[in-house]
């Protein structure tokens, strides 16, 4: 049987090539209604009890992801004028990001003190150019010590820290996601 096979494709080339580019174009003709989605309720169906829920839970709250930059400066410290002069510049720039609804980071982040019967409220790293080694070991201890920063946008060591921008996609094109990966 393999023998027959083999003996008429040699025998007869040219069908064998015309056959093959036939068969190609009637699969090429799909190509067109070929598709990709990122979309997991693709693989639900809109009867789905446990996508109902989830989608009910979105629409009562909201649907976000993150961007997380996370530094680790080659000196190992977070807290040097250089370092937080950077962490400034990012956290400015990456409101630009896309879709971006807020932008966390320790250079941001909104201290309280209290000043005689005043509250001061303030970003935790104003202008890190102008800081005195005070400064940065009074900033290195709130933020190290801060339960909403360290652990979560500074390491207890400060040898490390995050730039976290929250996303919220539209959900409407497979483009966002890509978008917000470029920026």
């Amino acid at each position: 049987m393999r023998e027959r096979f083999f003996s008429g494709v040699l025998n007869r080339p040219w069908l064998v090539i015309v056959l093959t580019l036939l068969v190609m174009a009637a699969m090429a003709a799909g190509l067109p209604r070929l598709s990709f989605s990122n979309d997991y309720r693709m693989f639900f169906s809109e009867d789905n009890p446990q996508l109902s829920a989830f989608e009910s839970l979105q629409d009562t709250y909201s649907k976000n992801d993150n961007v997380l930059f996370v530094i680790t400066p080659r000196d190992g410290s977070v807290f040097t004028r250089g370092t937080l002069d950077s962490l400034v510049w990012l956290t400015n720039e990456a409101w630009q990001t896309p879709y971006s609804s807020r932008v966390d980071s320790i250079t941001n982040y909104q201290h309280t003190e209290a000043e005689g019967d005043d509250l001061r409220v303030a970003d935790l790293v104003e202008d890190p150019q102008a800081l005195s080694d005070a400064d940065l070991a009074r900033i290195r201890e709130i933020a190290t010590h801060e339960p909403l920063l360290a652990n979560r946008l500074v390491s207890p060591d400060g040898k490390h820290t995050g730039v976290n921008v929250t996303i919220q996609l539209p959900g409407k094109t497979l483009g966002e996601v890509p978008e917000v990966t470029a920026f």
